[in-house]
């Protein structure tokens, strides 16, 4: 049953925790110990900006003791064995409309599962938006989450005590390896208050817990809504997201996720109050933008915080002194390297490349790793070293990884310093440009 402790859940859970630890330079949770109760009924609702990363982060979050059971679309479970794994992993399917009208009907019964889950005090978690979106946006929210839990409220006269968590997941750079991940949990909603009005008329009661279940998200979620500059406002972020967060919220450890939200509210003000300033700004980051790219420079280069020919001098000498390990370590996973390569050539949608990448290295390298110091032990007999190499293999594997983004890093930050010092007036005109504007 899924309300029951699961062995192949628990037995997951240790790798999946670790290599997603592993995948991020930083992965930031507020708002876990004031909001999210040990004791009570919870529906986790987070926004869905990635396909497999969004809910491992949840069971990364999720209590020690208790198993999160998923709700996820339907379509994935079409062979048996994957299937099986994914029960296994306490996730259950939803039949959407594209899935078939006579699939619909399954539902009811997966909604009656989930409002047993609940009453036996087992979190469950769905993606109210209805699927993922890889866009710093938010989608409609649809009815799934009160469709469960009114109706199981309402079978013990609202005495569950249940609650709804809204969840923000924000990633810095989606598609980006050991980058920064936020994770918010939201002031709760209580279950209990729509007593009354599911009493006298359920569909207004679901109505309006989905409503104040969006009103939360919007509050928390970077959701640039506005398509048609979505671009300049993503740029803006890019450019000046650490400054703002260093000036605005240097206390905050989700500061730059804050900073985030405040440049899309700051233009937003701007667009529904001075809509000749906001088109200036517009124009102003479109001419930035050409500028920068017409010189090889891009929106995530560090344009405020130019490095000095010391730190690019230590930098470059450190890496390059590193080069052996860097070698050996990409050498040794070549061929989880180049699985994952071709993984991704059955993905058509790029917002798969970071849960495929996940998945390769949480099972191809340690498969790899197992295999080539059984090798390694078989050929030289010295099954110690075997075991040395079996320990050092995953690990330098890591560090040639970080090394790239380090070498890469560093590239950016030299022709950034470059640009300044060649074209010092084009830079600050530049600077000018990507400033957000003040509020009058």
């Amino acid at each position: 049953m899924l309300y029951q402790y699961d062995f192949r859940y628990a037995l997951a859970k240790i790798p999946v925790k670790t290599a997603l630890r592993l995948n991020f330079r930083r992965l930031v949770f507020t708002g876990r110990n004031e909001n999210v109760s040990k004791n009570r009924p919870i529906i986790f609702a987070p926004n869905h900006r990635n396909a497999l990363l969004d809910a491992l982060i949840l069971v990364y979050a999720s209590y020690p003791l208790k198993q999160v059971v998923f709700l996820a679309r339907a379509d994935i479970f079409r062979q048996k064995f994957v299937a099986w794994i994914l029960r296994g992993l306490r996730i259950i399917p939803v039949f959407r409309i594209r899935d078939g009208k006579d699939n619909l009907e399954k539902n009811k019964d997966i909604f009656e599962s989930a409002a047993r889950i609940l009453k036996k005090g087992n979190p469950i978690a769905l993606f109210p938006e209805g699927r993922h979106n890889p866009k710093q946006s938010l989608l409609p929210i649809q009815k799934a989450a009160p469709r469960i839990v009114l109706p199981t409220e309402a079978s013990r006269a609202f005495e569950l005590d249940s609650q709804i968590v809204p969840v923000s997941i924000y990633y810095r750079d989606i598609f980006g390896f050991l980058s920064d991940a936020y994770v918010t949990f939201g002031t709760p909603i209580e279950v209990s208050k729509y007593k009354e009005i599911y009493d006298e008329n359920p569909g207004l009661a679901t109505n309006q817990l989905r409503q104040e279940l969006e009103r939360s998200l919007k509050s928390m979620v970077v959701n640039i809504w506005n398509d048609e500059f979505y671009e300049e406002y993503r740029h803006a972020i890019d450019w000046n997201g650490d400054k703002i967060a260093k000036e605005k919220f240097p206390d905050k450890k989700d500061g730059f996720l804050q900073s985030s939200l405040h440049i899309v509210r700051s233009l937003d003000d701007i667009y529904e109050n001075d809509r000749p300033v906001f088109n200036a700004r517009i124009a102003d980051f479109r001419e930035a933008y050409k500028i920068l790219k017409e010189h090889g420079l891009t929106t995530k280069d560090r344009l405020w915080e130019t490095a000095g020919k010391g730190n690019l001098f230590i930098r470059f000498a450190a890496l390059l002194l590193t080069v052996p390990v860097m070698l050996f370590g990409f050498l040794n996973g070549i061929f989880p390297l180049l699985l994952n390569k071709k993984l991704l050539t059955l993905f058509k949608d790029k917002q798969f490349v970071p849960s495929v990448r996940y998945a390769s290295g949480l099972i191809f390298v340690p498969v790899f790793d197992l295999i080539q110091s059984l090798i390694l032990g078989a050929i030289t007999k010295d099954w110690e070293l075997a075991f040395i190499y079996f320990l050092v293999m995953p690990a330098s594997f890591y560090f040639a990884l970080y090394w790239r983004k380090l070498w890469k890093s560093a590239l950016r930050d030299r022709r950034v310093t470059y640009f300044r010092k060649k074209y010092p007036q084009l830079w600050e005109q530049v600077i000018k440009l990507i400033a957000l504007p003040d509020k009058r």
